[in-house]
């Protein structure tokens, strides 16, 4: 997709679920950790408070690294989740899946699946830490340089007691983030 698209273009987007929305093309990709009571309703991944916060950061994102964020518009990434079953208290008597789960094997292989060709991937809650880092243990992530940071939920975001606004917050998130691919960055470096 490309950032001169219709703002919400991406929203009939071919494959597009309320777990993933594919981007061809796309260098950067994030994960989250499953879909919810609005991602269901919306038909997309990361809606509602998340998706705000997501459109936040990539503005951000965009502005300081526009080599790994070259678009400050979501349809210009992947977007998918650790797990792909929609998770709620009222429809599962849950918010997220365990831990086990999104290490199933079939899972990990969905996931690397959604994940290939990228080179940077955000992974965003803890279970979409532990997907992620088993893929790259496994050596599925293509090499791709991996940033794990809180989820972009605005409960998760208040959590970040070092600033006193979600602005400020959600300026920190993305120093983090940077943080953690200029790291991966200098790492390789050293080792070639």
């Amino acid at each position: 997709m490309s950032a001169q698209a219709p703002a919400a273009s991406w929203m009939t987007a071919p494959g597009l679920t309320p777990h993933y929305q594919p981007c061809p093309g796309a260098v950067t990709g994030f994960v989250f950790i499953c879909p919810g009571r609005f991602e269901v309703q919306r038909g997309y991944p990361c809606a509602a408070g998340t998706g705000a916060n997501l459109a936040r950061v990539l503005l951000v994102l965009h502005q300081r690294d526009p080599r790994r964020f070259p678009s400050p518009h979501r349809a210009d990434y992947v977007v998918t989740n650790a797990w792909p079953q929609v998770e709620y208290p009222a429809l599962t008597g849950r918010s997220v899946p365990a831990v086990e789960e999104v290490l199933a094997p079939d899972n990990l292989a969905r996931l690397a699946a959604e994940l290939a060709g990228l080179r940077w991937v955000v992974a965003c809650g803890a279970q979409a830490h532990a997907a992620v880092r088993a893929l790259q243990a496994q050596g599925r992530l293509g090499g791709a340089a991996l940033a794990c940071e809180r989820h972009l939920s605005q409960r998760s975001i208040n959590g970040i007691r070092a600033a006193a606004d979600s602005a400020a917050r959600l300026e920190l998130w993305c120093a983090s983030v940077l943080r953690q691919f200029d790291a991966a960055a200098k790492s390789r470096e050293n080792m070639a």
